[in-house]
């Protein structure tokens, strides 16, 4: 999906790419802070099903998302005050700052949905459910690709894309999250996709 969504906007021209790669950049470090979270989720998750304490993995699990999305709400309303400011640590080209701050808004309140969705994935992870994931992750990409191939045969451009990498997260969010509800991860004694 981020491949892409870099491919499509190098034919959008050198401009958007730029502005493509200071969001990417920045959307790539803050994935890595929030999944920290989803780190100490798999870790939890694990060790509650390992023991055998379902109601353990389920509630540390509830805690991870919240706080997870919580952490990326912070990040997004940080990022939304830090746009006037912040790219200009990347650059000065006033062109390619037109075209980030285009999807600015997109990159900023995707953070909040980034936190639940990488939790949920740390969770999944940490109950064995890597299948599950890999199917989820392939829908995901199957909705985001082709939606960021429509955003620029529309001219939407850079917010296009932007907006086709957020419909990529929100499928992530909606699966994972209905197999989290589902319970069907909460196995103790062997691997939840089995």
């Amino acid at each position: 999906s981020f491949l892409a969504a870099s491919s499509v906007l190098a034919h959008v021209g050198a401009t958007s790419l730029a502005a493509h790669q200071v969001l990417i950049q920045l959307w790539l470090f803050l994935s890595l802070v929030l999944d920290s979270v989803a780190v100490a989720g798999q870790v939890l998750v694990s060790r509650a099903l390992g023991a055998g304490n379902r109601a353990a993995a389920v509630e540390g699990a509830t805690r991870m998302i919240g706080w997870s999305a919580l952490a990326g709400l912070g990040f997004g309303i940080v990022m939304l005050a830090l746009s006037p400011i912040l790219p200009l640590a990347f650059t000065a080209d006033p062109a390619v700052l037109d075209r980030v701050h285009a999807a600015w808004p997109v990159f900023a309140l995707m953070q909040p949905l980034n936190g639940a969705a990488f939790a949920l994935d740390g969770i999944l992870i940490g109950a064995g459910d890597s299948r599950f994931l890999m199917g989820a992750m392939l829908v995901s990409s199957l909705v985001a690709v082709p939606l960021a191939l429509l955003a620029v045969a529309a001219g939407l451009g850079i917010l296009g894309v932007w907006l086709a990498l957020l419909a990529l997260i929100v499928v992530r969010l909606l699966t994972t999250g209905r197999r989290f509800l589902q319970r069907r991860w909460v196995v103790t004694g062997g691997l939840a996709g089995a």
